[in-house]
């Protein structure tokens, strides 16, 4: 679903939403691996990546949301 919603904001309002699609997807996919280890499981892969994963795009998507708070500003 997020794979969708990303390939429709870049459909729709172009290439400048990329970057943030690619984190949605990163984020929703890489999201529940991280929940689970916080929930407890052991046997979960990748937990290191999936944590660095996570933060960097969620730190992606918080960038991008203030940057397109400043410019609704500027108008």
């Amino acid at each position: 679903m997020a794979a969708v919603v990303g390939l429709m904001a870049v459909l729709l309002d172009g290439p400048e939403l990329a970057i943030p699609a690619v984190a949605l997807v990163a984020l929703v996919y890489w999201g529940h691996h991280l929940l689970a280890v916080l929930s407890g499981d052991d046997e979960v892969p990748y937990a290191d990546l999936a944590f660095v994963i996570v933060v960097n795009a969620t730190i992606v998507l918080v960038v991008q949301v203030l940057l397109f708070v400043a410019v609704l500003e500027q108008l």
